[in-house]
């Protein structure tokens, strides 16, 4: 199941035609976001160079044909998203490829990058709007996205992913469905809403309730108060959103004679166990009031909690035991991110390799009728794609002495390191929650030595000298 979009790229205000492309593919090609730029793929341009040779193909244009319009367009940018779980990276930049070449019957250069940041695998592919010969653009009409959607499905049936039938939400954009992914409750929802209401501070009860109604809540009142959120099919007690948020808690609140600690949402919680003390001291000085004291008393209790009970449970004994421990990981973690990074490169040059060899094999018969011609311009203009992808592809046989392996050889020591690197992502994620903890222990140990008294520590002194 694939959810496809396609947005026009123009020129952004206050930056140039060069800049608008140049920031539009830096970011779709982010190596955290593309597995270290492996991820990527291209058709009659390279990755690294893609802004400049689109607007090479612009500049052409507008010598051909001299048309320039104020609100034109350089590009296109399509979003494609997969349903999680039910494809591969690799799979799905294959299929994003495809995409490409069938929406611009492969008269246009794009770049393809799959990103793999978030719950769910999806391409973006930016397609230049002026055509390969420099004498036509693309034109975006309303059959665009649908002639995308029937693509990008009959796409998905070929290689056996599952594709939306009747779908619903037809004019959902893609930021509101790639957070509909992870939503949070509509509990948490209502309780950020009574928060935000909280800090404006209303006169009374009352104000508040008609505060959450002007926002779109529905209230029903009896023997207990309910509200329902905006986008809620029922309605949600006020008593079952926890301690803070019922009725008497809310009106003391309200009188001043009690501080809300708003609830922080499961989803907003670290992955670290161990948290850090919070300098109370000194955000009160900088300005704090008696509400986030509270809250940093109660931090610094469950702090002081996790890290004795760390410490115990990993069988540490002393800073210095704790400092090697933290020195370990730290060199195990640098260990694998450097196998890491240098099998990432190498796949990203088999990559390179796999791509010349493909593209030497597809435009030889060319390249061979372009030399026989005499190396005719026009032949060229005609042909300028499959030359210049030629071009490149001799390139990379001759960085390598006229010898590359085979794509079969390439293609199994790909997956080998993919295999590696597989296998390592789990151990790295462990070896950084580990160091993370370790590290807040640190901290708060440096914290708990600062506030002890001079004297405190000279009595401590003395006592272990008379042991």
């Amino acid at each position: 199941m694939a959810t496809t979009h396609i947005i026009s790229i123009h020129v952004g205000k206050g930056k140039t035609a060069h800049q608008s492309l140049k920031e539009r593919l830096d970011y779709i090609m982010n190596p955290e976001k593309t597995d270290g730029g492996i991820l990527i793929s291209s058709h009659a341009c390279s990755p690294e160079t893609a802004a400049d040779e689109f607007m090479l193909y612009r500049q052409e244009y507008l010598n051909t044909t001299g048309r320039k319009r104020k609100d034109e367009v350089l590009a296109y940018h399509v979003r494609q998203a997969f349903k999680p779980g039910e494809i591969t990276a690799e799979k799905a930049n294959e299929i994003g490829k495809e995409l490409a070449e069938q929406l611009t019957d492969s008269q246009h250069a794009f770049v393809v990058a799959t990103h793999i940041d978030k719950q769910h695998i999806h391409n973006h592919i930016i397609f230049c709007a002026t055509s390969l010969d420099g004498q036509q653009k693309y034109r975006d009409v309303k059959r665009s996205a649908r002639d995308l959607v029937q693509i990008s499905d009959a796409l998905c049936e070929e290689n056996g992913l599952s594709v939306i039938r009747n779908p619903q939400d037809k004019a959902v954009p893609y930021d509101k469905w790639a957070v509909n992914w992870k939503k949070s409750s509509h509990r948490d929802d209502l309780r950020i809403m009574i928060d935000a209401a909280l800090r404006h501070r209303p006169v009374g009860f009352d104000a508040l309730m008609q505060m959450l109604e002007d926002a779109g809540c529905c209230i029903k009142r009896g023997a207990h108060i309910s509200i329902k959120p905006p986008d809620g099919q029922r309605y949600i007690r006020l008593k079952s959103l926890g301690p803070e948020y019922d009725e008497d808690t809310l009106r003391q609140t309200l009188a001043g004679d009690h501080v809300h600690i708003p609830k922080i949402p499961r989803t907003d919680y670290s992955e670290s166990q161990v948290k850090r003390l919070v300098d109370i001291e000194g955000k009160l000085c900088a300005g704090k009031g008696k509400g986030y004291q509270v809250w940093a008393e109660r931090n610094n209790i469950d702090a002081i909690s996790q890290t004795v009970i760390f410490l115990k449970e990993h069988h540490i004994g002393s800073p210095e035991e704790l400092e090697q421990k933290i020195d370990d990981l730290q060199s195990a973690c640098e260990e694998r991110k450097a196998f890491t990074r240098q099998a990432q490169n190498r796949m990203k040059e088999i990559n390179r390799q796999r791509q010349a060899i493909r593209d030497y094999r597809r435009t030889k018969a060319i390249y061979t009728q372009f030399r026989e011609s005499g190396w005719s311009a026009k032949f060229y203009q005609e042909h300028r794609a499959e030359i210049e992808a030629h071009k490149k592809a001799q390139a990379v046989y001759e960085h390598h002495d006229g010898k590359l392996p085979t794509l079969k050889e390439l293609t199994a020591e790909y997956a080998a390191l993919k295999g590696q690197l597989d296998a390592y992502k789990p151990d790295l994620a462990e070896l950084k929650s580990k160091l993370t903890d370790l590290k807040h222990i640190w901290y708060n140990y440096k914290i708990l030595i600062r506030d002890i008294p001079q004297t405190d520590q000279y009595h401590r002194k003395g006592d272990r000298i008379e042991r």
